[in-house]
This record gives structure tokens, sequence and C-alpha cells, in this order.
């Protein structure tokens, strides 16, 4: 009787954990906030098309919560009341560009990853790119590049596989980003490779004919570019990451070196004090050129750390003094800075600057809003016209919440434009 008592209890508590998983969700709703935009002063229609993408938490101690946007027309949570699919992605617009392609090119997308970093699309054609792993997501002597496009005009399909050159030598790989150009599929590639001496990711940029369904060029981005004498690399991010999967003709890269203080002050025997630079680095898609992009010296390196926006063949950048705030625009065509006149800011505006911001620019509008809010601090929207250095929008994001609900804190990572 005792083991069958076990039994009864176990299944109990297996059915009362269910129960609250799935009740939790709709007592904890009630006590999510409804977050709002509100205008300050400007022009209020520039932010009619903005969507605003980040995590609400609703547990910071276990740092649980739930995947948010705020819009015109309210606030969405994501989670945990969508479908498990949808989680999958790295952010809401992500799922929803997912599922269009999903519902318009059904029979091409099944089977796919769902992750948009692994597509192209233009006006003729949708491209495929992924490298297959065994179980446990490592590479195997037998992993290869599968490739498909689909003519959009004739519904034809084009589909063939091609192996992964040097497999052995990595322990693992991600596909990064997809790109064509010239009849080529572009495939960039975030790899460890076992034979690292540095113990440093690698980045490589393979080059697919098409045609002749085989790989033209393996090109390893050249990370030497960036002076590291007397520094460490750190990390090296791709800035275009995101949620297009349209064209792009240039790769750009951020590679974060730590540097040691000349006088560090020790925590402990085995802890010490580093300071971080940054270098830029750009990858022409079209002629395979690799080129470093030098604007330390005008700009001073803390504002290659700031978020950096980018728009086309354009990268923006920011940095700020005691009154005021600098914009500057790099081309990556002709490669050349320019500084946009500087906007004379409040203590408070230049405060809110201050904080980790999101930033991005829509149709020459760059646009900063504070990343995160603690309990009642409300969130501020600036933006700023690239092309007159004017400040054209003041806003705040705020929250409403019932009196009995905790407020918790929201942070934002990206700000968007519905085209």
């Amino acid at each position: 009787m005792k083991r069958y008592g076990k039994l009864v209890i176990i299944v109990g508590l297996a059915i009362l954990s269910i129960g609250i998983y799935y009740i939790q969700p709709i007592f904890t709703a009630e006590k999510r906030p409804e977050f709002t935009v509100s205008a300050k002063s400007g022009d209020k229609t520039l932010i009619e098309n903005m969507s605003l993408e980040g995590y609400y938490y609703e547990n910071n101690f276990y740092g649980m919560g739930t995947e948010v946007e705020i819009a015109k027309e309210g606030t969405t949570y994501y989670y945990p009341t969508q479908p498990y699919l949808n989680q999958l992605q790295d952010s809401v617009s992500g799922n929803e560009k997912m599922i269009q392609l999903q519902k318009d090119y059904r029979s091409f997308m099944r089977g796919k990853e769902p992750y948009l970093v692994n597509y192209f699309e233009d006006d003729s054609i949708l491209a495929y790119a992924e490298i297959t792993l065994d179980s446990l997501s490592a590479v195997t002597e037998d992993s290869e590049f599968l490739i498909e496009v689909l003519d959009k005009k004739t519904n034809d399909v084009l589909s063939f596989s091609v192996d992964f050159p040097k497999a052995t030598d990595y322990a693992s790989v991600y596909v990064e980003d997809v790109q064509v150009a010239n009849n080529k599929l572009m495939v960039v590639t975030n790899g460890y490779s076992i034979n690292s001496e540095n113990g440093q990711d690698e980045q490589h940029l393979y080059s697919i004919d098409l045609p002749n369904e085989k790989i033209e060029k393996d090109e390893k981005i050249q990370l030497d570019l960036i002076d590291a004498k007397g520094k460490q690399i750190q990390y090296v991010e791709l800035m275009n990451t995101g949620n297009d999967i349209y064209s792009s003709k240039t790769l750009v890269y951020r590679v974060t070196l730590d540097v040691p203080q000349a006088e560090m002050e020790v925590y402990d025997e085995n802890e010490m004090i580093t300071q971080s630079v940054f270098g830029l680095i750009g990858v022409n898609i079209e002629t395979g050129e690799q080129f470093l992009i030098d604007v330390s010296d005008e700009l001073g390196n803390p504002a290659l750390g700031n978020r950096i926006a980018m728009e086309n063949s354009t990268l923006y950048f920011y940095k700020m003094n005691d009154t005021t705030l600098s914009i500057y625009s790099y081309s990556l065509e002709q490669k050349e800075l320019v500084e946009v006149e500087s906007v004379e800011l409040s203590a408070e505006q230049l405060k809110a600057l201050k904080t980790e911001v999101a930033v991005q620019v829509n149709d020459g509008i760059i646009f900063f809003v504070e990343s995160s809010k603690v309990k009642d601090k409300a969130m501020q929207i600036m933006a700023i016209d690239t092309n007159s250095g004017e400040l054209v929008f003041e806003g705040a994001i705020e929250g409403e919440v019932n009196q009995s609900a905790k407020r918790d804190e929201l942070y934002l990572s990206k700000v968007l434009f519905q085209q």
C-alpha cells in the first residue's frame, strides 16, 4: 500500500505542476503592464509605424519573463501563450516574417530551419542554406551545405548539397547570414576551430557558384586588419544580423578586444580589471574586399562600442560631451565619415542617452530609445534628423499596471519600422 501511496502522490504532484504551468499565465497576464508610447513634442507621425521589441522580466530573481512587443495598437506578450515554433525565433518580428514565408511558400519552407539568418529573399528568388550537424549539433566529417533556391516566377527549385570544407577542423559551426550576388550564394558562418591557437571563433564567407553547384571561394574574415598588439580578441559580432533577409552589399563586423590596465586593481589573486577597445571590419559581398573601417581617431574608441545603426550602405555613430550630441554617418561605399551638425540637449536628455539605448535609423531619422525600465522610471525616446541635425521628436514609454501587481523590469533590444 505504501508503494501505491507514493505513486498516487507522484501522480498528484505531476498533475498539480502541469496545472500550475497552464493556469499561471492566466493570473500573471493580469499583472503584466500595458506599455504605451506618449509624444511630448515634435512630429508624431514619425512613430506611427514604429514597434519596440524586448523582454519583460516577471521574476527578476530567476530571470524569468516573456517576449514583448510595444506598438501603436498596444502591448503584446508572446510567451508562453504562443506556439513553441514561434519561441525559437530571435524576436517578435522574426516570428512574423517566418510565419509569412511559411504561408506564402508552404512547399518550399517545409522541413527547413525556422531562423531568418538561413534565408535570402529578393523580388525574384528565395534562397536557403544550412549546414548538416549531428544530433548534438556538432560538425562531423559528413557535414555539408544544403542549398535550395526557389524561383518565384516559375516555382522551380534548385536543390543540391556540397561538402563542408575541412569539416574535421571544427567542433561547432553555424550560419550567420545568407546573401546572393553575381549568381553566387554567399554563406556567412561562425565556427570554433579545434586548431585555433587563441581559442577564438573563425568567421568565413563561402561563395557557392549556383550554376555549377560548387564552392568557388572560402574566405576567412581578416581579423588581423584590427591592431591587436598587446590585446586579446574577446568577441566578434556581425552587425548585419537582424530581421531583414534582403540584400546587403557590405557585411560589417565589430571586434571587441580586451586591454589589460597598466595599473590593475586586484579583486583577488586571479582577477584583474580589463578595458575593452573596438574595431570595425567591412566586407564587400560582390568583390570580397575586406577593409578596416577606421573612424576611431575622429570618434574616439568608446563611440565604436555604442549601439551602431545601419541603413542601406550607411553606418551611424554618435558621441556626447557635456552639452551636445553629435551624429556621424559613414558611407560603406565611399569609405568616408561625415559629421552631422551637433544637437544641443538638456542635462536630462543627455543623462537618458548615457544609459544603454536601442538605436535605429528610418528614412534618415535616427531614433534613440532608453533600453531599460526599472520601477516607475519612464523610458525616453528621441529622434534626430541626420540631414539637418534637428531634434524632431521627443516621447516616453510608460506602463500602466494594476495596483496589486508588482512592477518589474522591461528591457528593449530593437526599434523596428513596418514598411
